[in-house]
């Protein structure tokens, strides 16, 4: 039994390190493609934040202050060299929260890949998507007067003339695959 033992933990220490070695193989293919903080939802947000309106008492509501971010989303990309023409184009988004709107985290995934036609023309191809990320505004809840009650209101639309229950659907909710990307490179060297 303790033969047994000791043939399974050989075993499984030689399956480590092989998975270790592949890893630092990978790693060893990989750099960084790109890191920026903001992204085209957080553009979004920040165009959400323009203007201001008056409440019944005179007071004014700056909606800046509902949507700026606690920090912004981070966005760091990957490539992975698969083939010398082939690479993994991966990585992550961190999301961004403000008071009145979230960005989830996300997974950037995609590909490139170069074709030399002769020696001084290639062709690349890129794409890119984000899984997750997806940006979503939150309601308000609002006293009005005039129904002498509280309701549900779409924070940038409580002081418009439109009844309450019909400022939701403009509420702001995008997808992460807006940020998806194509690219398609013609290259002449001379």
């Amino acid at each position: 039994m303790h033969r047994w033992f000791g043939r399974v933990g050989l075993a499984i220490g030689s399956t480590f390190q092989a998975q270790a070695a592949g890893a630092q193989d990978v790693w060893s293919q990989t750099s960084v493609l790109d890191v920026r903080t903001g992204s085209v939802r957080s553009g979004i947000a920040l165009d959400l934040s323009a203007g201001r309106y008056a409440l019944e008492d005179g007071t004014m509501v700056e909606l800046s202050d509902w949507y700026r971010p606690r920090f912004l989303d981070l966005n760091i990309l990957f490539l992975t060299e698969i083939q010398p023409s082939f690479g993994a184009i991966w990585g992550f988004s961190t999301g961004e929260t403000g008071q009145k709107y979230t960005i989830d985290p996300g997974l950037w995934v995609g590909f490139v890949y170069r074709a030399d036609l002769d020696d001084n023309q290639a062709l690349t191809v890129s794409a890119t998507t984000l899984l997750g990320g997806a940006l979503q505004e939150q309601s308000c809840v609002a006293f009005y007067t005039i129904l002498n009650d509280f309701a549900q209101v779409n924070c940038r639309l409580a002081a418009s003339p439109l009844p309450p229950e019909e400022t939701l659907p403009f509420l702001v909710s995008e997808r992460g695959a807006i940020e998806t990307t194509f690219s398609l490179r013609y290259e002449i060297r001379f």
